[in-house]
């Protein structure tokens, strides 16, 4: 299973400047995102291909030549965390992007991928269809469809209490990523928008991002279905792998506390489950590295 994380491609490199990162890259294409706040710069360097010695010498070069305050490493599944801990870096309590994700086989066959699902799953999909679901899926979605979308996802953001972006963080993306981001939306028989999902693609890997559910759509079994068509379109359409972006994590309960319900609804659906290792940390500022020694930073 070849995974390459979306936080390395190129259209999120232009998603962060979109966000006022700056984007370094090392000889060997290892990507830095650097951020100049009133503090000083930072950095955040996010699920980057297995590295060694010599490449972490390029990135922390790259990092001291631009004045960062500290490195943050967010490191993929299969690194040797030895090559950062020998050489200073200490494990950090704050990830920024999610900590453990379940991936799901698109190259299995549809039969395969039935069989993945869970009893209660097909269950939930066949009801939902019995009542008339009907989802569409949609390639490079309008301005208007986003909206449309957007107004549901933050009514779920208001009620389960979470940090929802402003719409123009989803339109960036869509301008970004073009005919590689979708919407995918479920109704109840013609045109009541019950819920909806929206993803981006690269590298034959699709990256579930943002999802909404409206009132009465919470009532029924309606996800169930959306995501089942997700499952099959995405396959038709070539992608390999479906990231589903975030399952919790008990090593980070405080922030993943609220993610049980949406973690067991992706569970349901198989799939490997990821666990990356713990977010590094390696303080360059005199201050930093001194308040270090008397508490954990958050960062």
């Amino acid at each position: 299973m070849n995974y390459i994380s979306i936080r390395q491609s190129d259209k999120w490199d232009e998603y962060l400047k979109f966000l006022g990162w700056r984007i370094l890259k090392t000889k060997k294409g290892t990507k830095i995102a650097i951020l100049k706040t009133f503090i000083g710069n930072v950095t955040k360097i996010q699920r980057l291909k297995k590295f060694d010695e010599q490449e972490l010498k390029d990135i922390e070069d790259l990092c001291i030549k631009n004045k960062a305050l500290f490195i943050k490493i967010e490191p993929m599944q299969d690194q040797d965390m030895s090559v950062l801990t020998e050489n200073g870096y200490r494990n950090s309590a704050f990830p920024l992007s999610p900590t453990s994700t379940l991936l799901i086989n698109l190259e299995k066959s549809e039969e395969d991928l039935w069989k993945d699902l869970s009893p209660s799953c097909r269950y939930s999909i066949k009801r939902a269809q019995r009542e008339g679901s009907r989802v569409e899926c949609i390639q490079n979605p309008s301005e208007e469809q986003l909206a449309v979308f957007y107004k549901i996802a933050k009514e779920t953001s208001k009620h389960f209490k979470f940090y929802m972006q402003p719409i123009n963080d989803l339109l960036e993306k869509r301008r970004i990523f073009k005919d590689e981001c979708f919407l995918v939306n479920v109704y109840k028989k013609e045109d009541e928008l019950l819920a909806g999902k929206f993803f981006v693609g690269d590298q034959k890997i699709v990256t579930y991002t943002l999802g909404g559910t409206a009132r009465e759509g919470r009532k029924g079994k309606w996800g169930y279905a959306l995501q089942w068509e997700a499952i099959l379109y995405f396959k038709r359409m070539g992608y390999k792998l479906m990231d589903l972006e975030g399952v919790d994590d008990s090593r980070f309960k405080m922030f993943t506390k609220n993610w049980g319900g949406f973690s067991y609804f992706k569970e349901k659906f198989g799939g490997i489950r990821i666990e990356f290792p713990m977010p590094q940390v390696k303080y360059l500022h005199p201050f930093f590295k001194l308040l270090s020694k008397f508490m954990n930073l958050p960062l």
